[in-house]
């Protein structure tokens, strides 16, 4: 893949009747998910040196949830991607049953980062970011993560700076964009409601797309990575040249 973000802008806005109903149907019940159990939380947790336990938590929820949410969307890009009809069905499908191991692997991932991000922030960027490329591979093969995590795991690490440039850029987009949009609810309203239904239409709009461009790089950089493993079993089957 070439243009990895062209190619994710153009499944967004071509197969956007299908990538709203994958909204409704799996990103929007997460959200309304996450906004309950984390408020919850926020009122059933202490506040410790100003700062509230609840932020660890919301930090851990948030993580898991973000994980396990992109499974259809990663199926659906990738069934575009290999010539097929990207289909809503198959994308629910991988979700609902095939998405259980990246669930389990959501909530590992989950604790680590949080842990790392308790002690300090960098060692959150680098677990999240070299296992990131595990739950993609998984999906693409239609294997468990647990027999995915080599090859997702040598992505990461290859690719660790930009898996983690990416996540950082898209996250502060439309951590700002949220901000914006919630001050400007909040001059012509005080609701809560109407920001929390602010809030979630900004994260529906925007969650799919992050998804899509992370899978299309991953794609770019797994394809790199197939050609290099080929050429270095090339070269070590080589004959030595005769002198």
């Amino acid at each position: 893949m070439r243009k990895p973000l062209q190619f994710a802008w153009e499944v967004y806005t071509k197969k956007f009747e299908k990538v709203l109903l994958l909204m409704l149907f799996t990103t929007l019940p997460l959200l309304i998910l996450h906004n309950f159990i984390t408020n919850y939380i926020y009122v059933v947790t202490p506040v410790t040196f100003g700062a509230s336990v609840g932020d660890i938590y919301y930090g851990l929820i948030t993580i898991l949830l973000f994980i396990y949410g992109q499974v259809p969307y990663i199926r659906f890009l990738y069934a575009e991607y290999k010539g097929g009809e990207a289909s809503f069905r198959d994308a629910i499908y991988h979700f609902l049953v095939n998405g259980f191991t990246v669930f389990v692997f959501a909530c590992i991932v989950s604790i680590l980062t949080s842990i790392g991000f308790i002690l300090l922030i960098l060692p959150g960027i680098l677990f999240l970011s070299i296992l990131f490329p595990i739950p993609y591979v998984a999906i693409f093969e239609e294997k468990s993560v647990w027999k995915s995590w080599k090859e997702g795991w040598n992505i990461g690490k290859r690719h660790f700076w930009k898996i983690a440039i990416l996540l950082t850029l898209t996250g502060l987009l439309e951590f700002l964009l949220g901000i914006y949009v919630t001050v400007q609810i909040f001059n012509m309203t005080p609701s809560y409601a109407a920001q929390i239904i602010t809030q979630i239409v900004i994260n529906i709009i925007i969650y799919p797309f992050i998804v899509f461009l992370m899978a299309a790089f991953t794609i770019k950089w797994r394809e790199a990575l197939t050609i290099l493993s080929v050429e270095e079993e090339r070269g070590k089957n080589a004959e030595p040249l005769s002198s």
